[in-house]
């Protein structure tokens, strides 16, 4: 394949990680510092059967999530190849091989990938919030190395989107920060509520997005200020949100809280499981 196919630029994650925050900033800047957070400019995911279906022209509700992922690098190829600029691409698969062969992304179409890393203690309540589920449903899945998002029902793709293998944290973190055979810039999301400007602009430059002046990212980053998200959430709601039945998707943005929110049991089970990768990534 020709480096010209090269278009993709994965935003991945595990959930709840800085993806969408991300993906905000992006919309602002794209407006010049407005931003509706239910019309983002950037919301192609690699999970929607939406795209799967218009680009395949196949009913995916009959495939197997093994089907499926075999297709799925097929559907974006043809993606990137029918794109005149790079696309963002939001992803929370963990980055496996679909056959034992078969990478789930199609790696000869995918310029790079940005990885949103965030303190797993703070995961938790995060991601407990998101599904709407109990503290310890949250942290069994963030150590359950068969984890997955979005589960299908009687073995039918009944959802928007397929079924999502994520892993154990520290499986899907190693995934993407040493499988990938293209660049992976690895951004905490942590260094994101230190300064959003600088990390903002850096990765914009690493993805080669130069013609923007620091005072537009500055603008993009003030609209996306976490009161203000939450602000819009309240008033009109947010069509990214796991389920109505979930409280909120923009809960609180803070970073350390666990310690507010967690046990001392349930802190020390994922240090337990997760101590090799968080010491790697200063956590």
């Amino acid at each position: 394949m020709q480096d010209t196919l090269r278009k993709i630029v994965w935003l991945a994650s595990y959930p709840k990680s800085g993806n969408t925050w991300f993906r905000l900033f992006l919309s602002a800047l794209a407006n010049k510092g407005n931003l509706d957070i239910n019309r983002l400019r950037f919301q192609m995911i690699y999970s929607s059967r939406d795209i799967f279906e218009s680009v395949s022209g196949i009913d995916s509700r009959y495939l197997y999530d093994e089907e499926a992922k075999l297709l799925q690098p097929e559907v974006f190829r043809k993606i990137a190849a029918d794109s005149t600029e790079n696309l963002y691409i939001k992803i929370h698969d963990a980055f496996v091989q679909a056959n034992g062969t078969t990478p789930i992304v199609p790696e000869d179409a995918s310029l790079c990938a940005i990885y949103f890393i965030r303190n797993p203690l703070d995961i938790v309540a995060s991601l407990a919030n998101h599904l709407n589920k109990p503290i310890h449903y949250a942290l069994t899945l963030l150590c359950n190395k068969a984890g997955f998002f979005v589960p299908q029902h009687g073995n039918l793709n009944n959802r928007n989107q397929f079924r999502q293998y994520l892993s154990d944290w520290s499986s899907h973190v190693q995934s993407w920060t040493n499988g990938p055979n293209f660049p992976v810039y690895v951004v905490r999301y942590e260094d994101m509520l230190e300064n959003p400007f600088q990390v903002f602009k850096q990765l914009l430059v690493y993805t080669g997005v130069t013609e923007y002046s620091d005072d537009a990212i500055r603008a993009a980053v003030e609209a996306t200020a976490f009161d203000k998200l939450k602000k819009q959430e309240n008033e009109k709601g947010f069509n990214e949100k796991f389920s109505v039945e979930t409280p909120s998707f923009f809960r609180s943005g803070l970073q350390g809280n666990w310690v507010n929110e967690l046990s001392a049991q349930e802190v020390e089970t994922l240090i337990q499981n997760h101590s090799e990768v968080m010491t790697r990534f200063g956590y």
